[in-house]
């Protein structure tokens, strides 16, 4: 790699071939491919995917190693250290670290430690951990630690990387105006997938519902299957979940309920391979996830992706989709509103279908596929 490259050091928790962390990973990784003939990137992770205690198969443990033009070191329990952490920043000197997390102990806390005491630039992307909904979760234990980063001013030469201007609004709240804010939507997925080929899997007369995300009380899922369970179609209806059970007391909440119901079967499917989505997305007519909070939400984007009209809360960026065929997007403060939603998406004729599916693909490729988004991303080590 040549060098007069800006090295970049990405600290991550859970890096690729892992996805069960679900949209941080993805959005480094569009990221770092994206960028990659620009920058001399280096991503310092685990080794392990979120929950899991055996090391991805296959990988070599404790090295760098170049994985198509980017230098990876996956760290196995024994180097998972603040001292080893550091050390390896010391090794690579980079010109910036991009960090992914506000709260890891390990990949924010121990590289901006060094960061701050050599005046490293710092690029954080908080992933949505400043939004209301997420930071009234553990409220106690975030509070203190934003009211000792603020005293000890751990947080005053980092440059934030906010997803949209909701988000950019958001860190400004918890650190007030004078924070460096840049605005670069995520990088989204490369969509290969031709329209003809997605059309040619509708009309198959059942209308099917997905989630896919972590299954976890800020995604709401218990909402979505409270809903379904309500709806009510002569077609056979489904409702697929997917994604990685990060709060297992939050499921067994309303697991009970994930079964045939007669009017809509309802079935849990596993964690999906990153590598399935897009089979997954072609096969489904509508995407569901009434979230309390989303900074970007890639789940989303990807439904879009693969000409799936998504049926969503008011509490992401994506607004007035009704407008734009583009699927429905509720206030989930009554619950009533999402049953609505999803009936409403039952009920409407094929031909209104189509022109959504249609809508969705065009959105994608023409506003989220912008070379604008690829100019913001870059300008964020620019600037």
């Amino acid at each position: 790699m040549s060098n007069d490259k800006k090295r970049i050091l990405v600290c991550i928790d859970w890096y690729e071939p892992g996805f069960k962390a679900g949209g941080p990973i993805r959005s480094v990784a569009n990221m770092v491919n994206a960028l990659k003939s620009h920058y001399e990137f280096y991503i310092l992770t685990s080794a392990y995917d979120l929950g899991e205690t055996e090391p991805y198969p296959g990988i070599e443990l404790n090295q760098w190693h170049d994985q198509n033009g980017v230098f990876v070191k996956y760290m196995d329990h024994r180097a998972l250290t603040m001292s080893s952490v550091k050390g390896n920043v010391e090794e690579i000197a980079p010109d910036i670290i991009y960090l992914n997390s506000l709260f890891s102990k390990l990949f924010t806390i121990a590289p901006l430690m060094v960061a701050n005491r050599r005046r490293i630039k710092v690029v954080l992307a908080p992933r949505g951990m400043l939004g209301e909904e997420s930071l009234a979760m553990k409220k106690s234990k975030k509070k203190i630690f934003l009211s000792l980063a603020k005293i000890l001013r751990f947080f005053t030469r980092v440059v934030w990387h906010a997803s949209t201007s909701q988000e950019a609004s958001g860190i400004r709240k918890v650190f007030g105006k004078r924070a460096k804010i840049f605005v670069a939507q995520n990088i989204p997925i490369s969509q290969h997938i031709p329209l003809d080929d997605i059309l040619n899997h509708k009309n198959t007369g059942t209308c099917r519902f997905i989630y896919l995300s972590r299954i976890t009380e800020i995604k709401n899922l218990h909402l979505a299957v409270a809903a379904a369970k309500q709806l009510h179609a002569k077609m056979p209806l489904f409702f697929d979940i997917y994604g990685n059970i990060e709060d297992q007391e939050y499921w067994d909440t309303f697991k009970d309920e994930i079964k045939d119901h007669g009017n809509i079967k309802i079935e849990y499917k596993g964690v999906l391979n990153p590598s399935a989505i897009a089979d997954v997305y072609m096969k489904a007519d509508f995407m569901v996830l009434p979230t309390r909070h989303e900074n970007y939400g890639h789940a989303i984007v990807e439904a879009w992706a693969n000409g799936c009209p998504v049926i969503i809360s008011k509490n992401t960026p994506w607004k007035n989709l009704n407008v734009q065929d583009l699927g429905w997007d509720v206030d989930i403060t009554d619950p009533e509103n999402l049953r609505r939603a999803m009936q409403e998406s039952i009920d409407i004729d094929f031909t209104t279908y189509i022109t959504m599916v249609r809508a969705s693909y065009t959105y994608f490729h023409e506003k989220i596929c912008e070379e604008s988004v690829l100019t913001a991303n870059r300008q964020l080590f620019e600037e």
